[in-house]
């Protein structure tokens, strides 16, 4: 019986995201556990969770900067009794460009890790991916709390990590100049990758980020709200909870029109900015009711439609055969009239002044009920 191996890892990269070392390579760790079901006569065993020792895996590196990839490589190792496996990112089989030639700018980079178990023939499957910053840098290099801890001498070109930088108070990597330690990147935290800035107000917030770059973004006590630079103008972006109400309601996310009224609402039109309903449905029946406008107020209301026309009807018992009946009064035009041969509607012509004859597949029974509405001017 084949069995496959499902997988479940711990990824260590030096306790933390941020990678510093004096030699070339990122140390990775990994715990290899073997997820497959036991059956058991009489029990139930939904997991194995016992680690996957002896077993011969294939790893594949590669490392990203805003999804171009900068180095990949590929390294097999055999797990051991405790389906561990330790290994030195930088030190496989190259696939793509060479780990000597990564630029490390102090920027964030992505380590991408992808698994093939051998036994398994199944090829590469993704595992996890994982922010870096690394420093391969020179002897000089140290990390700080503050810049003003700094107290050796520097030459240009010397890197050091600050813990607490700026206003923000965010890790970043800086770079001596030869009077002043400055960012190697302006935006050092050009994605929010490593916290979101706090700033009293916009004045604050303008001379943070001077100049400010596309995807900045800031917590804005001033407002209460989070602002996104989009390359042009801070835009607010609002974290209250939205709620619908007034004719609007919200379901699933979505507003929709729909509900109570709950307070005095105007709609304005005018000549280009009209209000239009489309495809509404026709009706024939004599209880419905239209929609009327205060001349005054504008306000919408209704009214039967019975109430605005003066209607007359006629209502006749048919004999076998007949086609022709008497209208209320004069005919002075057949769209004013309607003819109903139990209760259906149906066609007819008009023959002079006050007769009409039913269209010929409505000739009649005995008995069937002839109703003649008319609208007289």
């Amino acid at each position: 019986m084949r069995i496959k191996h499902q997988l479940l890892f711990f990824l260590v990269l030096m306790s933390a995201p941020y990678l510093y070392a004096q030699t070339p390579g990122l140390n990775y760790q990994a715990l290899i556990l073997n997820n497959t079901p036991i059956e058991i006569p009489g029990t139930d065993v939904k997991e194995n969770q016992t680690p996957l020792g002896f077993e011969d895996v294939l790893f594949r590196f590669s490392i990203t900067n805003n999804e171009i990839v900068e180095y990949m490589e590929e390294q097999s190792v055999t797990t051991d009794i405790n389906g561990m496996v330790s290994l030195i990112v930088g030190e496989g089989t190259a696939i793509q460009s060479n780990f000597n030639e990564i630029v490390w700018n102090g920027e964030l980079k992505y380590l991408n890790v992808e698994i093939n178990i051998l036994a398994n023939n199944e090829g590469f499957t993704f595992l996890d991916s994982q922010k870096i910053l690394y420093i391969p840098g020179p002897s000089k290099v140290a990390m700080v709390s503050t810049v003003g801890s700094i107290t050796t001498s520097h030459q240009a070109g010397d890197l050091i990590w600050v813990a607490n930088y700026g206003q923000s108070q965010n890790p970043a990597l800086l770079i001596f100049n030869g009077t002043n330690w400055i960012p190697v990147s302006n935006d050092y935290d050009a994605k929010n990758e490593l916290g979101l800035s706090v700033v009293a107000n916009a004045a604050v917030r303008d001379v943070q980020f001077n100049p400010a770059i596309a995807g900045d973004q800031v917590w804005n006590q001033a407002c209460s709200c989070i602002e996104v630079f989009d390359g042009t103008v801070w835009i607010a972006t609002s974290t209250a909870t939205l709620s619908a109400a007034n004719g609007v309601q919200m379901i699933n996310n979505q507003i929709r029109l729909g509900g109570d009224l709950d307070a005095p609402t105007e709609i304005h039109t005018s000549a280009i900015n009209t209000l239009a309903i489309k495809n509404l449905q026709e009706s024939t029946a004599s209880s419905d009711e239209i929609l009327t406008i205060d001349p005054e107020t504008a306000i919408i209301q209704k009214r039967s439609l019975e109430s605005l026309l003066q209607r007359q009807q006629v209502i006749f018992s048919a004999i076998d055969g007949q086609l022709r009946f008497a209208t209320p009064s004069p005919i002075l035009s057949t769209e004013k009239i309607d003819v109903y041969r139990n209760g259906a509607r149906i066609g007819f012509v008009q023959i002079d002044a006050t007769t009409i004859e039913l269209e010929p597949e409505a000739i009649c029974y005995t008995g069937d009920e002839i109703r003649i509405v008319q609208i007289p001017n």
